[in-house]
């Protein structure tokens, strides 16, 4: 990859024990991209930053614009790795704490001025300066830790857990002001999140990591129409449909046959063919549903869910699960449900996507 920044290649991490915290993790950032590192609580996200950042003992290879960081200590590396509001000094000032990075690299007093100056128009922390660190509130901490943060010009920056726990409505106003500080920026970015919003706003690409491994890397618009897994689909949709059943070959396509007998035809792309007769997870997009109440429906409105597309109806049928435009369906009603497409399937027994040129033994 040309103009390529960081290369990770096959990075593991072990933890004391024998716990797998990251593993065979790879992937490539040219100057000024942006990675999101996407997923749930306990998956890596932490681990893998940690490595990157040198600070736990890993396996496999981590370059910064060509130089390989292993025998390099921490503190003399180009990277920023952001740790949460507690690393701050309490007892010291806004201002100390703030251009600390740059003090203990010693550098000259103009280029501290400049960069203090740059961050505390860009942050809203030039009030709090000469306040102490422990008389601040949360959001006010956010502020000055963004502040500490982006003080130093560096090649690469770590962000993680760089807003703890804070109000949404607050959170969205601190992650503008983070967005603003990396748009423009040649440095390679890395943002981990639980926040499927935040990932899809700040990365030009998103890693979902599952477990300590990175399920897959693309961006959102990839990911979407073709997870290669079921798991990365889930993180990116909650109203997300899925039917079960054995897998079916018909004369005019496809049909996906649940337990209770009933066959749900779509049309699809072919699929290999020693998969019929297989169990599956069949994928449905709310776009791709319609639903009507009926007292003989036998699909059930088990919950009304409102999105900044309108209200969509959860409608549930034994362990399958659909969603679509609520209109006058209401929670309990039962409903006649259309399904026009199915998006892809995935195997039941390992949730992984069926490729359509794909074996199975």
């Amino acid at each position: 990859m040309e103009n390529t920044v960081l290369k990770v290649k096959d990075l593991s991490l072990t933890y004391f024990g024998g716990y797998d915290a990251v593993g065979g993790v790879s992937f490539e950032l040219c100057a000024g991209e942006k990675l999101s590192v996407f997923g749930g609580q306990n998956q890596g996200k932490t681990s893998l930053m940690r490595a990157l950042a040198g600070l736990e003992e890993y396996s496999g290879s981590i370059q910064l614009c060509g130089k390989e960081l292993r025998d390099i200590p921490p503190e003399e590396r180009n990277v920023t790795y952001s740790f949460d509001e507690n690393s701050l000094n309490p007892r010291r000032s806004v201002l100390k704490n703030i251009v600390r990075p740059l003090v203990l690299r010693n550098c000259d007093d103009a280029y501290i001025a400049a960069r203090l100056s740059y961050v505390s128009e860009l942050f809203g922390v030039g009030d709090l300066l000469n306040v102490k660190v422990k008389e601040l509130t949360e959001v006010q901490l956010c502020r000055v830790l963004l502040a500490r943060i982006f003080v130093r010009e560096s090649k690469l920056y770590l962000l993680d857990n760089v807003f703890g726990k804070i109000d949404y409505y607050v959170r969205r106003t601190l992650f503008g002001l983070l967005y603003q500080a990396v748009f423009n920026s040649d440095a390679v970015v890395i943002y981990a999140t639980d926040r499927i919003v935040e990932a899809t706003t700040l990365g030009d690409k998103i890693a979902v990591i599952q477990g300590g491994r990175i399920e897959q890397i693309d961006d959102y618009y990839h990911l979407y129409k073709n997870p290669q897994s079921l798991s990365v689909l889930r993180g990116l949709d909650e109203n997300l449909g899925l039917i079960s059943g054995y897998l079916k070959k018909r004369e005019n396509g496809y049909t996906v046959k649940m337990y209770d007998g009933e066959e749900i035809s779509v049309n699809t792309s072919p699929i290999a063919e020693n998969y019929q007769n297989k169990l599956v997870y069949a994928c449905v997009y709310p776009k791709d549903v319609r639903a009507e109440k009926s007292d003989e429906g036998k699909w059930r409105v088990i919950a009304i869910v409102s999105t900044k597309d309108g209200n969509i109806a959860l409608l549930k049928r034994d362990e399958n699960m659909v969603c679509a435009e609520a209109n006058e369906l209401k929670r309990g009603d039962f409903a006649e449900v259309e399904i026009m497409r199915i998006g892809n399937y995935f195997d039941k027994l390992s949730e992984r996507k069926i490729n359509l040129d794909q074996d199975v033994m």
